[in-house]
């Protein structure tokens, strides 16, 4: 049972009892944390967590779906997707905002900063709550954890979140702080600026010269594209 409630909405002579971020933290605490730690983690919190491994960051981030896209599709603003990324210390950051480091100078990248992004797939049949959706698309979505407003299903839904990355997220980050197997994914994606460029760095750091001469060049032919067809 949830003790603490954040608000609560009256309804006739009753009031529901809203969950909060904290109730929900408190259960991502209990279920999730332990296992993100047994896993290599090493900074956990509830919502956002680090691991390192050699050049690897590995980043696992809990976000809310929030009041405007529940306002939009349906589903309740407490809701949560679970993004999974690797970021790879070797390959020079482009953007505004390089990641922060911690006190013993680890870099600490957001997930959306990742070199390799993925998401974990919900399990748990919640389509006795999706089925309200007026969407059909948002009825059958996996990647959102339903979590009802008054947190009668918090508990279920936080443990099935634990047992999928349990599943699905702990072979995923073993594969992504694999350099050859993620080079050799990386050279299957379709041809785009991104691959060139990660394709290139991922080539000198594992000594492919001829393969980073050609990502380089590949690279550099796709930059002059883009900028003229923008005018730059």
């Amino acid at each position: 049972m949830i003790r603490a409630a954040a608000s609560t909405q009256p309804l006739g002579s009753f009031a529901i009892r809203m969950i909060s971020s904290p109730d929900i933290d408190k259960f991502l605490r209990r279920y999730l944390s332990p296992i993100l730690r047994e896993s290599g983690f090493e900074r956990v919190s509830a919502r956002k967590s680090w691991g390192w491994a050699g050049h690897c960051v590995s980043v696992l981030q809990i976000r809310a779906v929030g009041s405007y896209f529940s306002q939009v599709t349906g589903w309740p603003p407490g809701s949560v997707c679970v993004w999974t990324g690797v970021y790879y210390d070797f390959i020079p950051f482009e953007g505004h905002t390089p990641p922060k480091a911690d006190n013993k100078n680890r870099l600490l990248p957001d997930e959306v900063n990742c070199h390799m992004r993925s998401h974990l797939s919900r399990s748990l049949s919640q389509s006795s709550y999706t089925q309200r959706l007026s969407n059909p698309a948002e009825r059958i979505r996996k990647d959102i954890w339903w979590f009802e407003p008054d947190g009668s299903n918090l508990e279920e839904a936080v443990e099935n979140i634990a047992l999928c990355f349990v599943d699905e997220g702990k072979p995923w980050f073993e594969r992504y702080t694999d350099l050859l197997a993620t080079f050799a994914d990386i050279e299957g994606e379709r041809d785009c600026y991104t691959k060139y460029y990660r394709a290139q760095y991922f080539a000198k750091q594992l000594g492919f010269e001829e393969k980073y001469r050609m990502y380089a060049e590949l690279r550099e032919n796709e930059k002059s594209r883009i900028e003229a067809m923008v005018g730059v």
